[in-house]
Protein backbone atom coordinates (compact mmCIF):
# COMPACT_ATOMS: atom_id res chain seq x y z
CA UNK A 1 0.00 0.00 0.00
CA UNK A 2 1.54 3.01 -0.92
CA UNK A 3 2.32 5.70 1.90
CA UNK A 4 0.32 9.23 2.07
CA UNK A 5 3.56 10.84 0.70
CA UNK A 6 4.59 8.12 -1.81
CA UNK A 7 5.50 9.52 -5.53
CA UNK A 8 2.37 6.54 -6.29
CA UNK A 9 -0.33 8.28 -4.06
CA UNK A 10 0.71 11.72 -5.61
CA UNK A 11 0.22 10.87 -8.77
CA UNK A 12 -3.09 8.69 -8.05
CA UNK A 13 -3.99 12.49 -6.02
CA UNK A 14 -3.50 14.59 -9.26
CA UNK A 15 -5.35 12.48 -11.90
CA UNK A 16 -8.18 12.17 -9.35
CA UNK A 17 -8.33 15.93 -9.08
CA UNK A 18 -7.99 16.60 -12.93
CA UNK A 19 -10.67 14.37 -13.28
CA UNK A 20 -12.67 15.93 -11.31
CA UNK A 21 -12.18 19.22 -12.20
CA UNK A 22 -12.40 18.33 -15.70
CA UNK A 23 -16.05 16.84 -15.46
CA UNK A 24 -17.07 19.99 -13.30
CA UNK A 25 -15.83 21.90 -15.93
CA UNK A 26 -17.68 19.78 -18.68
CA UNK A 27 -20.88 19.77 -16.86
CA UNK A 28 -21.50 23.45 -16.26
CA UNK A 29 -23.66 25.01 -18.63
CA UNK A 30 -22.57 27.51 -20.77
CA UNK A 31 -24.71 31.43 -19.42
CA UNK A 32 -27.08 32.78 -22.09
CA UNK A 33 -26.39 35.61 -23.66
CA UNK A 34 -25.02 37.53 -21.98
CA UNK A 35 -27.33 41.16 -20.58
CA UNK A 36 -24.51 43.80 -21.93
CA UNK A 37 -24.30 42.25 -25.52
CA UNK A 38 -27.76 41.46 -25.97
CA UNK A 39 -29.68 42.62 -28.85
CA UNK A 40 -32.46 44.90 -27.85
CA UNK A 41 -33.83 44.75 -31.39
CA UNK A 42 -34.88 42.10 -33.83
CA UNK A 43 -32.46 41.11 -36.42
CA UNK A 44 -33.33 43.21 -39.95
CA UNK A 45 -35.54 45.93 -37.98
CA UNK A 46 -33.62 47.92 -36.10
CA UNK A 47 -36.02 48.28 -33.31
CA UNK A 48 -36.55 46.23 -29.91
CA UNK A 49 -40.34 44.75 -29.42
CA UNK A 50 -42.27 45.17 -26.47
CA UNK A 51 -41.21 41.92 -25.47
CA UNK A 52 -37.51 42.65 -25.22
CA UNK A 53 -38.15 46.10 -23.01
CA UNK A 54 -40.67 44.76 -20.71
CA UNK A 55 -38.49 43.59 -18.50
CA UNK A 56 -40.98 43.11 -15.19
CA UNK A 57 -43.07 41.35 -17.76
CA UNK A 58 -46.54 43.04 -16.84
CA UNK A 59 -47.15 43.86 -20.41
CA UNK A 60 -46.38 47.52 -20.48
CA UNK A 61 -42.73 49.13 -20.72
CA UNK A 62 -42.04 51.06 -17.63
CA UNK A 63 -39.99 54.25 -18.71
CA UNK A 64 -37.14 53.16 -16.58
CA UNK A 65 -37.20 49.95 -18.54
CA UNK A 66 -36.44 51.90 -21.55
CA UNK A 67 -31.94 51.70 -21.91
CA UNK A 68 -30.35 54.87 -21.78
CA UNK A 69 -29.57 56.25 -24.81
CA UNK A 70 -32.65 54.40 -26.48
CA UNK A 71 -34.12 57.07 -29.02
CA UNK A 72 -37.79 55.66 -26.82
CA UNK A 73 -36.78 57.42 -23.61
CA UNK A 74 -36.95 60.92 -25.34
CA UNK A 75 -40.49 60.00 -27.17
CA UNK A 76 -41.92 58.46 -24.14
CA UNK A 77 -43.82 61.16 -22.86
CA UNK A 78 -45.52 62.01 -25.97
CA UNK A 79 -46.18 58.17 -26.92
CA UNK A 80 -47.94 57.92 -23.15
CA UNK A 81 -51.25 58.67 -24.51
CA UNK A 82 -52.82 58.25 -21.35
CA UNK A 83 -50.16 59.64 -19.15
CA UNK A 84 -49.94 56.27 -16.85
CA UNK A 85 -46.59 56.67 -16.86
CA UNK A 86 -45.81 53.33 -19.20
CA UNK A 87 -46.29 52.63 -22.69
CA UNK A 88 -49.21 49.90 -23.40
CA UNK A 89 -49.18 47.59 -26.49
CA UNK A 90 -51.26 49.99 -28.88
CA UNK A 91 -48.96 53.28 -27.70
CA UNK A 92 -46.13 51.03 -28.52
CA UNK A 93 -47.50 50.18 -31.65
CA UNK A 94 -48.03 53.69 -32.43
CA UNK A 95 -43.87 54.19 -31.60
CA UNK A 96 -43.04 51.37 -34.04
CA UNK A 97 -45.02 52.79 -37.12
CA UNK A 98 -43.68 55.88 -36.54
CA UNK A 99 -40.02 54.68 -36.85
CA UNK A 100 -40.40 52.29 -40.17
Amino acid sequence: MPTPYSPSFRLATAVLLAAGLGSAVAQTPAPATPPATQRLDPPNTGMASLAQLDLNHDGFIDKSEVPAGNELAGKFARLDQNSDGKLDAEEFARYQEENR
